[in-house]
């Protein structure tokens, strides 16, 4: 069961700066269900802004800095930060286990990060990952599917 995603800044950008086709929309189908926080490798105030301008950011519970940690990917150091904050946000009496976390990536370091932290993943644009789901861009995502097969 899933029960937070956990996207990282660099798979919802384009090397532009623009939302990949459909990133936004899967962002709002995610928030419906799920809290979200937003990890960059970059500036918090970068990632904030771009999110901003892409109509996104106020799905966001959080967004996180790589800055905030001592080791980056791929150590699991920025997921587990994540995982924290989600659960002093949301100060649930039922704290959300990695398990039940489903880290949105494109690179092999963010993805082997995930598999560190004990966290589903969902590969975008990268088919030679390890990850958990393996999708070529966010237009080809059912995420109802990938739904029922985290909770088999």
């Amino acid at each position: 069961m899933i029960r937070a995603v956990f996207f990282d800044f660099g798979t919802i950008f384009s090397a532009d700066g623009e939302p990949l086709p459909g990133a936004g929309g899967f962002i709002r189908s995610c928030a419906e269900r799920f809290p979200l926080v937003a990890m960059t490798s970059g500036r918090y105030a970068a990632a904030e802004n771009s999110l901003k301008n892409a109509g996104v950011a106020a799905f966001f519970l959080d967004i996180l800095s790589a800055a905030e940690v001592e080791h980056r990917k791929p150590a699991p150091d920025l997921l587990l930060a994540t995982l924290g904050r989600i659960g002093f946000r949301l100060r649930d009496r039922n704290p959300i286990e990695p398990r039940e976390c489903l880290v949105i990536e494109s690179s092999l370091d963010g993805i082997e990060a995930a598999r560190r932290a004990g966290m589903r993943s969902l590969a975008i644009a990268n088919s030679a990952t390890n990850a958990d789901f393996v999708r070529e861009s966010f237009t080809a995502i059912d995420l109802d599917e990938i739904l029922r097969a985290c909770a088999a």
